[in-house]
């Protein structure tokens, strides 16, 4: 496996290009976090020329549709760059959007978990606590998940993962064809329940910057990405 800034700058170099190649114009900046089993990269300054125009006739729902169908037919050649910079399979990749910000997520994960490193808490808060937090949040949304787990990338970036917490309305509804506007709805509603309806923000006792969720119906894995502002005392 390479070194951690080769990484960075190789993955960096790659979406940047990419994005411009496919949407006329690429983002302002890419940070890249490689910490196995993931790659995390978050683009800020990203809006297309075309996306102002439909944003501008809220057409929002319309731009997030073409930049998941987009990043759909991406998917494998961004799995296989992401393979190449680590060295490590990456065989998933999950994204989210915050329009209104100009900013974005895609979260790689690799095939294997053999090559896992070590994750220091990096909270004042309690394991239990947070991740107690986080169950009731899927809870009120869906149901209490198979398996929870949290993973500080650094002090300002907290991935969570979560397996099997779909319901049985909401298998029916991606059978039906309906995956997209399911996510379209759990959005809002999971980044509401989890910093409204629970003690996570206190918890945290820091401002959350931004946080990105998708998820992968097919294998009943969601990831949640929160990003935090600095410490006040650092």
């Amino acid at each position: 496996m390479q070194n951690s800034k080769t990484m960075q700058s190789e993955i960096g170099g790659y979406i940047s290009t990419v994005i411009r190649e496919h949407f006329g114009k690429g983002p302002t900046s890419v940070f890249v976090i490689v910490k196995p089993p993931f790659v995390i990269v978050h683009l800020r300054g990203f809006l297309s020329p075309t996306e102002k125009i439909l944003l501008q006739k809220n057409e929002f729902r319309r731009v997030m549709e073409i930049r998941h169908l987009l990043i759909e037919e991406l998917k494998p050649d961004i799995c296989a760059a992401f393979s190449r910079a680590s060295g490590e399979k990456v065989e998933s990749i999950y994204s989210d959007w915050h329009l209104e910000n100009q900013t974005g997520m895609l979260i790689g994960v690799m095939a294997s978990r053999d090559a896992a490193t070590e994750f220091d808490w990096q909270s004042d808060a309690t394991q239990e606590a947070l991740h107690d937090s986080v169950v009731e949040a899927s809870r009120k949304a869906e149901k209490k998940p198979e398996s929870t787990e949290l993973f500080w990338l650094n002090d300002r970036t907290l991935l969570i993962e979560r397996t099997g917490f779909l319901v049985e309305i909401e298998r029916e509804l991606i059978r039906n064809g309906l995956a997209e506007e399911l996510k379209q709805v759990k959005r809002p509603l999971e980044k509401r329940l989890l910093l409204k309806e629970t003690p996570f923000p206190e918890l945290l006792k820091r401002d959350i910057r931004e946080i990105f969720l998708d998820w992968e119906f097919s294998t009943d894995i969601s990831y949640i990405l929160v990003l935090l502002e600095p410490s006040r005392h650092s």
